[in-house]
């Protein structure tokens, strides 16, 4: 039935594939990464300027009108670093999903095609065993498709929340911006 070539092509395929994933997984933490050690040391440079504007302060006035004035940057900096970190986390699973689907779709060509040169050496009187086997192999089928689906939502639903985040932040910066101008 299986052939040593098509155990070796499959196992070739398998390797391919870890490397594949291990090449995403390395990409992605190389770009978190970058973007980590990018917000550190911007953070640096933040905190550093505002220590030295508030070293100049005269009063407890000032004091509070430079700290106002920095909540602004300073949520516009986390928003872009959480929505860099996002984009990159969701682009490796977008990658993630494509070979996942890819895959999948392989396989299954693949083991309808097994399924259907075992048949024609089915025994006579196994037509039962073989439409369970059938019905089996669409109902799995059927469960995978459902799953994808559901990823599919699941990653939708996190970019709304996102952005429902993003605007909030948005929304509040606004706010508090406007409410240290009036003092």
């Amino acid at each position: 039935m299986f052939k040593i070539d098509q155990v070796t092509a499959a196992n070739e395929a398998a390797i391919d594939q870890f490397a594949y994933f291990a090449k995403l997984s390395v990409a992605n933490a190389e770009k978190l990464a970058e973007l980590g050690l990018t917000s550190a040391r911007e953070s640096v440079e933040f905190a550093t300027s505002h220590a030295q504007s508030l070293a100049g302060a005269r009063d407890v006035q000032e004091i509070f009108a430079i700290n106002s004035q920095a909540v602004e940057p300073a949520m516009k900096r986390a928003y872009a670093l959480s929505r860099s970190a996002f984009e990159a986390a969701s682009e490796t699973g977008d990658e993630f999903k494509r070979a996942f689907e890819k895959q999948g779709a392989e396989y299954n060509q693949a083991a309808v095609a097994a399924l259907e040169e075992a048949f024609k050496y089915a025994p006579a009187g196994s037509e039962t065993v073989i439409g369970n086997v059938k019905s089996a192999f669409a109902a799995a089928q059927s469960a995978y498709d459902n799953a994808v689906s559901m990823n599919k939502t699941f990653y939708d639903n996190v970019g709304r929340a996102v952005e429902q985040n993003v605007a909030t932040v948005k929304k509040a910066t606004t706010k508090a911006t406007a409410k240290s101008k009036r003092k």
